[in-house]
C-alpha cells in the first residue's frame, strides 16, 4: 500500500464525521427485527391430558398445560395473568407492549387474542393497532408511545433498555412501573414461545397478523 493510501485510511479512521457503531451509541436499532420465521404447526403438538378442563370457556391452546393439574403450569399461567389482570400501568400502554412483543416474537395467537378485543377496549384505535408493526418511529405516535415501543424493541434486540428510553419512561412511570414494563414484555415473550411451540391454534372468530 502506498504512503498516500495509508494516509487516506488513517484519515477516514479518525474522521469526526465517521458514523459511530451501535456499541458506541449505546442504543439499539430504532426498529428491531422480528424473530426468524418458522412453519407453524397445523394442530397442537402437545395433546391435553385426558382430564384437562374443557368447555366453551376454556381455550384449547391452554389445555396442553392445565393449571389445575400441574404445579408448573399453574405458576406459569399465574405469572402470565399478572400482567393482564393486575397491571398498574394504563391498559392502553400494556396493550402497546403486548402487541409489539407479539409482532416481534411472531406470537400470532397473542396478536389474534388482543388486537381487536383487549387492545381496542383499552383505547387503542384500529389505526394505532395497524401501526404497531411499523415500530416506534412510525408517524403518528406520541413521544411516550414511541418510548414504549422502543423499550420492547430494545429488550428484544439486546435484552437491555437504553438510558435514553429508561429516562423517557421515567417521565411518566415510577420505578415500579418501569419494572412492570420489563416483566410484561418478558411474560408475553414466554407466552409467544409457548403458543408457537405447542402449536396453539387461533381461536374461532379471531384473526391473525395483518397481511
Amino acid at each position: 500500500m502506498s504512503r498516500l493510501n495509508i494516509l487516506i485510511v488513517l484519515a477516514l479512521a479518525v474522521s469526526p464525521n465517521a458514523a459511530p457503531n451501535a456499541a458506541a451509541q449505546g442504543n439499539s436499532s430504532s426498529t428491531a427485527k422480528r424473530v426468524e420465521p418458522f412453519k407453524r404447526p397445523t394442530d397442537m403438538r402437545v395433546k391435553p391430558p385426558a382430564d384437562a378442563p374443557s368447555g366453551p370457556n376454556v381455550r384449547r391452546a391452554t389445555q396442553a398445560c392445565p393449571a389445575t393439574l400441574d404445579d408448573m403450569c399453574q405458576k406459569f399461567w399465574a405469572f402470565a395473568g399478572q400482567f393482564l389482570r393486575t397491571n398498574t400501568i394504563p391498559a392502553r400502554d400494556r396493550e402497546i407492549l403486548t402487541l409489539r412483543t407479539a409482532w416481534l416474537s411472531r406470537g400470532e395467537y397473542i396478536w389474534a387474542s388482543h388486537h381487536d378485543s383487549f387492545a381496542t377496549k383499552a383505547g387503542l384505535t384500529a389505526d394505532e393497532v395497524s401501526r404497531v408493526p411499523k415500530g416506534p418511529d412510525a408517524k403518528g405516535w406520541s413521544k411516550f408511545d414511541s418510548a414504549l415501543l422502543r423499550a420492547v424493541d430494545e429488550l428484544q434486540t439486546s435484552r437491555f433498555i437504553s438510558d435514553e428510553t429508561w429516562k423517557a419512561l421515567g417521565e411518566r412511570y415510577t420505578d415500579r412501573q418501569r419494572l412492570e414494563v420489563i416483566l410484561t414484555v418478558a411474560a408475553y415473550t414466554s407466552l409467544a414461545m409457548y403458543f408457537n411451540s405447542t402449536g396453539g391454534q387461533i381461536e374461532p372468530g379471531h384473526t391473525g397478523f395483518p397481511e
